[in-house]
């Protein structure tokens, strides 16, 4: 009877909408290769890629070629400024649209569009193939410096051991409202979870120091950044003006000295929440919720708090799992790393954890690309009228999706290309750390990172092909 009574409340829990649902298209795509031949195929060229590297490499692994350019103090300074009152002026105008405009679907008002779609997503493709543009555009660093001026030195000190853990903290926390949070599309509570995260930056800022909120509490100037360490240009302040560095992508991730536990952690916690997102896409994934849907309503939880609840609290364990699931498969890896070249294994797991951030922005792209291409366009009409006053300031206003700007053939096959490159990236930057710490050891001790690139890039596919293919 019990079953029986379950299977209403199993039709219901997968009939909730998920935000995550956006992400994907509604047509069937059939791939012209079977599935297995994509992840052989991907498993091969990353096996293939550490053959060639250990073949060509030496134990003083080549310095990358890199080219400065020196900008003027007047020209820097003025780019900056331009930057700021640019990135201060989307912040206004997002939260008084968020306020005052158009309450209806979430892709009827410019603040969710703007978040989700062209900040989240956009703007984190500029800062992983470009540079770190946020550091100029943060408007809470704007204001921020503005408060501090002629204002008394900060007043707490942070203490050593704290290191990036509230980043981490937030982090999730963000990630939470991003793929558990049902109303994170509401652009009156967005703006009102925006004004309360604002808040509480600028009171930071101002007891600890805006550099040391961001080093250690902010988790966009974080997440920005180290994406913005595979980027080709990154920017240096000199007494003179600033120095523009062109380098190789990728080649801000080598070379650097081991990451502390907290900032190891942010990085798996980074790669896990943008797994979990296609996880949650996943048949497998409907699978568990109806499970545990039908146990907490045999459990009276979906009779005394409801289905929506349920199922956050659903994807909440499962969002909270995925970093600890993801950390004990890297560890065990690094524990086997650490056995053939003598070193502990928080020691290996810091030391190339960098090299991780590829996958991370490869597996962005593949997974978020179609929905900035697509729903991104709903900004342009938005951005003609933001506050639902009849403007149109762009010319755009009548201007609909057109969702045949790409098609499923291009998604899947950008998406193989960008997840197989950024393993063998991945790879590169691992064996390029190992040559420089183990020596001799470096061939040897890279075998079980391999095999864990190559189960990564395998299972990655899988994931990304379940919505638009049938195993």
């Amino acid at each position: 009877m019990r079953r029986l009574i379950a299977l209403p409340a199993l039709a219901c829990a997968l009939a909730v909408p998920e935000a995550a649902c956006a992400h994907a298209f509604a047509q069937r795509y059939d791939l012209p290769l079977p599935l297995w031949h994509y992840l052989a195929g991907a498993g091969a060229t990353v096996a293939l890629s550490f053959v060639i590297v250990a073949a060509a490499g030496t134990r003083a692994w080549p310095r990358m070629p890199r080219a400065a350019i020196a900008v003027p103090g007047a020209v820097a300074r003025a780019a900056a400024a331009v930057m700021r009152l640019l990135g201060l002026a989307a912040f206004v105008v997002l939260l008084i649209a968020g306020v005052a405009g158009e309450q209806g679907d979430w892709d009827s008002n410019l603040l969710p569009v703007a978040v989700w779609v062209v900040w989240w997503v956009g703007l984190t493709f500029v800062c992983a193939l470009v540079g770190d543009a946020w550091t100029l555009l943060d408007p809470w660093r704007t204001v921020a410096g503005w408060l501090a001026r002629g204002a008394r030195r900060p007043r707490l000190r942070v203490q050593g051991g704290v290191g990036a853990w509230p980043a981490v903290v937030l982090f999730f926390a963000f990630s939470w409202a991003e793929l558990v949070w049902t109303e994170n599309a509401v652009p009156r509570k967005l703006a009102a979870l925006i004004a309360a995260y604002s808040v509480l930056a600028w009171v930071g800022m101002s007891l600890f120091g805006a550099a040391r909120w961001r080093e250690s509490f902010d988790p966009f100037a974080r997440f920005f950044a180290l994406f913005a360490r595979f980027a080709p240009v990154a920017a240096a302040p000199t007494q003179g003006g600033a120095t523009v560095i062109v380098r190789p992508f990728g080649a801000g991730l080598g070379g650097a000295d081991p990451l502390s536990a907290s900032e190891t952690a942010f990085v798996l916690l980074v790669l896990a929440t943008v797994g979990f997102d296609g996880v949650a896409e996943t048949p497998f994934w409907e699978a568990v919720v109806g499970a545990a849907m039908a146990g907490l309503y045999a459990a009276g939880f979906v009779h005394a708090y409801g289905y929506v609840a349920a199922g956050s609290l659903i994807k909440t364990l499962g969002l909270a799992a995925a970093p600890c699931l993801l950390a004990a498969i890297y560890g065990a890896a690094c524990a086997v790393v650490g056995r053939i070249a003598g070193e502990r294994t928080g020691l290996v797991m810091r030391r190339f954890v960098l090299s991780l951030v590829p996958i991370a922005i490869a597996y962005h792209l593949s997974h978020y690309l179609s929905y900035l291409l697509i729903q991104g366009q709903a900004a342009l009409p938005l951005a003609s009228d933001p506050f639902a006053l009849g403007w149109d300031l762009l010319g755009t206003s009548g201007r609909e999706i057109d969702i045949g700007i790409v098609d499923m053939r291009f998604i899947w096959l950008s998406a193989v290309a960008a997840i197989v490159i950024g393993h063998v990236v991945g790879v590169v930057l691992a064996h390029a750390e190992a040559q420089r710490a183990y020596g001799s050891l470096a061939l040897r001790s890279q075998l079980p990172m391999v095999a864990l690139m190559i189960g990564y890039t395998m299972l990655s596919l899988w994931i990304l092909s379940q919505p638009i293919v049938s195993v």
